[in-house]
C-alpha cells in the first residue's frame, strides 16, 4: 500500500522514475515544496535514491495497466495530479508483454493528465490516436524531440513567410552513464530504413546516417553528428510548419565512437544484419561507460530554421547548453509541463498542441531557472 501524504500536496506518478531521465524528472518535480511523487519501477528502489519524506514507491511494469491503474487511483495516496511516463524504450523491442502505452492507458482510464518524454514516431502516432477521447490534457513528446523542437521553431518562425528547412542537432554529455533503454533504442534504430522529408520529397534514409560536422557553443565545440533513428519530429514539424526538410542529428564527444556507430549502421542497412542489434546493449553500454570516464558533463541542443521573409532567404538559430548534467536536457520539458499543469496553465482535454502550450518567454525563464544557458543567432543583420 502506498503511504498517504499531507494536505495540500499534489501527487505526481512517475513511471520509470529510477531510469536515467526519470531520476532527473523526479528531482525536478521535488524542486516544488508541495509536490509528492510516487515512483513506479519494475524493481525495488536503490537506497536513499530520493528524499523519503516526499517520495513513495510502487513496483509495476509499464505494461501492467491493471496495476498502474490501481496505483494512479489509490485514494490512500491522495488524488493523482498527473502521470509522467519515462519508462523507455518507447519502441516495442521484442517485448510483447510490456506495452509501452500502458501508462497512457492507465491515465486515460482514470481521467488524469498525462505527460511523456517519448521521441519515437510510432509511439506518438498511437498515443495521439488513443487520446482522442481523453478527458484531461495529454502531452506526448515532452522531450527535446519533438516537444522542445516545436516550441523553439514556433518562436524562430515568427514573422517568416514560409519555412524551408528545420535542422536540429544534439550534443549529449558522455560522463553520466545512461540506462539500458537509451542504448536499446539507439541500437534498434541504427541502420533501419525510414522516410524523412528532404526538399519536400519523402526520402528513404536509415538510422545513424548522413554524417555532418556541427559547431556548438563553448565548451562543446565541433561534433560529428548523424541523423538518428525514426523519431516523431518527422511527423510533427512538417505538419505544424510545412517544412520541406527536417533532420535531427546527434553525436557524442568521441568522434571515433560516432564513426563506428555510423559504419555499423551502414552495414546493417545493406545487409539487414544483425537483425536484433539491441541485444548488444550490455556490450555497447559497457564501452560507453568506459569512454565516459574521460568524458565531460556539458551537453547542448540547437535548432536552425531557414525560411523566407520578404523574398529573401534567412536562417535563424537558437540553442542551449548545460555545463553540468548535460544529459538532463531531454528531461527538462516534462518537469516544466508538470509545473505549468499544477499552476493551472495546462488544462482542457485531449492532445496538447506541441507548439503553443508555452510561450517563448515562459520557456526561456523555466530553462534559465534550471541552470541552462541559451543563445540566439541570425543572418538577417
Amino acid at each position: 500500500m502506498l503511504a498517504s501524504h499531507g494536505m495540500g500536496e499534489s501527487r505526481v506518478v512517475v513511471v520509470g522514475g529510477t531510469g536515467f531521465y526519470g531520476r532527473y524528472v523526479v528531482a525536478d518535480l521535488l524542486r516544488r515544496p508541495r509536490v509528492r511523487v510516487t515512483v513506479v519501477a519494475r524493481h525495488a528502489p536503490p537506497r536513499n535514491a530520493f528524499p523519503a519524506d516526499r517520495v513513495d514507491w510502487a513496483i509495476a511494469d509499464r505494461g501492467d495497466v491493471i496495476e498502474l491503474s490501481r496505483i494512479v487511483e489509490d485514494s490512500a495516496a491522495g488524488r493523482t495530479a498527473a502521470v509522467v511516463h519515462c519508462a523507455g524504450p518507447f519502441q516495442s523491442i521484442d517485448r510483447a508483454d510490456s506495452d509501452p502505452l500502458g501508462p497512457l492507458r492507465a491515465a486515460l482510464a482514470a481521467g488524469v493528465p498525462y505527460i511523456d518524454i517519448c521521441e519515437d514516431r510510432a509511439f506518438r502516432r498511437n498515443a495521439v490516436a488513443l487520446a482522442e477521447s481523453a478527458k484531461a490534457p495529454v502531452l506526448t513528446g515532452a522531450s527535446v524531440v519533438p516537444g522542445m523542437q516545436a516550441l523553439l521553431v514556433a518562436d524562430l518562425a515568427r514573422g517568416l513567410d514560409g519555412v524551408h528547412s528545420i535542422r536540429c542537432a544534439a550534443a549529449p554529455d558522455t560522463r553520466r552513464h545512461r540506462g539500458p533503454a537509451m542504448f536499446e533504442a539507439m541500437l534498434h534504430g541504427a541502420g533501419l530504413r525510414f522516410t524523412a522529408p528532404r526538399a519536400g520529397v519523402p526520402t528513404v534514409v536509415h538510422g545513424w546516417s548522413e554524417p555532418e560536422w556541427v559547431t556548438f557553443p563553448p565548451p562543446i565545440g565541433r561534433r560529428l553528428v548523424h541523423q538518428v533513428y525514426e523519431m516523431a519530429d518527422l511527423d510533427v514539424l512538417p505538419e505544424l510548419f510545412r517544412a520541406a526538410t527536417v533532420s535531427f542529428k546527434a553525436g557524442s564527444e568521441f568522434t571515433v565512437l560516432n564513426r563506428a556507430l555510423g559504419a555499423f549502421a551502414a552495414v546493417r542497412a545493406r545487409t539487414g544484419l544483425p537483425r536484433h542489434a539491441h541485444h548488444w546493449t550490455p556490450v555497447v553500454r559497457g564501452a560507453s561507460w568506459l569512454a565516459g570516464r574521460a568524458g565531460d558533463e556539458a551537453g547542448g541542443f540547437m535548432v536552425s530554421v531557414t525560411g523566407e521573409r520578404g523574398g529573401r532567404t534567412v536562417t535563424r538559430s537558437v540553442g542551449m547548453t548545460a555545463l553540468e548534467h548535460g544529459g538532463r536536457i531531454p528531461s527538462l520539458l516534462a518537469g516544466i509541463a508538470v509545473e505549468r499543469l499544477l499552476a493551472g496553465g495546462l488544462d482542457g482535454s485531449g492532445v496538447v498542441p506541441l507548439d503553443s502550450w508555452l510561450s517563448p518567454a515562459e520557456l526561456h525563464t523555466a530553462l534559465v531557472e534550471r541552470g541552462v544557458r541559451l543563445w540566439r543567432g541570425s543572418d538577417e543583420g
